[in-house]
């Protein structure tokens, strides 16, 4: 079972001239290596925690190896040294969970949105019963986990330790109904006593 590879990555753009460039000769690059652009950006929401960046990117690729294709594809060096002339930026490569799942849609064309976020437990124990009943309340809302995974790889810039997670829901509307959903507002106050971390909303493409 082959798991998809994702790159995540924040962005501060210093002349969007020169990013606009870099898009347009990296785009083919990516395309080459089987990436689907899943979201793209430029005003995420801080859920909790501390992490800004001017624009925020998700990619998915057939499979982490693919990730490192793209990245180490001679055809994006100068693509690579061009971006780091115009911008500041946080590349994490990162295998996501189980297999490729079917996309589900939004009502009405809407278009999904990701939690994107780290996790650092302190108390393993105490968040068992985050870790049980949460998912049965995530997935009324239609959220499908992509990435549950400790074992990133940070290609550049920083990222603090801890799990990287990345759930998809099928549009805006669903994603605010978990998140201030009676049943979960508990187990978000367990999860922030005995955890840090942090959270984004990001907006699909």
């Amino acid at each position: 079972m082959t798991k998809p590879g994702y790159l995540f990555i924040g962005v501060d753009m210093h002349d969007e001239d020169v990013m606009r460039r870099y898009v347009d000769g990296t785009t083919p690059i990516l395309l080459k290596h089987g990436c689907e652009f899943i979201a793209l950006d430029d005003n995420a929401d801080l859920l909790d925690g501390e992490y800004r960046r001017q624009r925020l990117v998700l990619l998915r690729f057939p499979s982490l190896d693919a990730v490192r294709a793209f990245w180490d594809d001679p055809d994006y060096k100068p693509m690579k040294e061009l971006r780091k002339d115009a911008s500041e930026t946080d590349v994490l490569r990162v295998e996501g969970f189980g297999e490729s799942q079917p996309d589900q849609a939004g009502e009405d064309g809407e278009k999904p949105v990701f939690l994107v976020g780290r996790s650092q437990v302190r108390n393993p124990e105490a968040m068992k019963p985050y870790l049980e009943f949460v998912p049965p309340i995530s997935a009324r809302y239609g959220a499908q986990v992509l990435v549950a995974n400790p074992d990133y790889e940070v290609l550049e810039g920083s990222w603090p330790a801890g799990t990287f997670i990345t759930l998809r829901f099928p549009s805006e509307k669903a994603f605010r109904g978990f998140w201030s959903d009676p049943d979960y507002l508990p187990y978000k106050q367990l999860r922030e006593d005995n955890s840090e971390g942090m959270h984004l909303m990001v907006r699909g493409v």
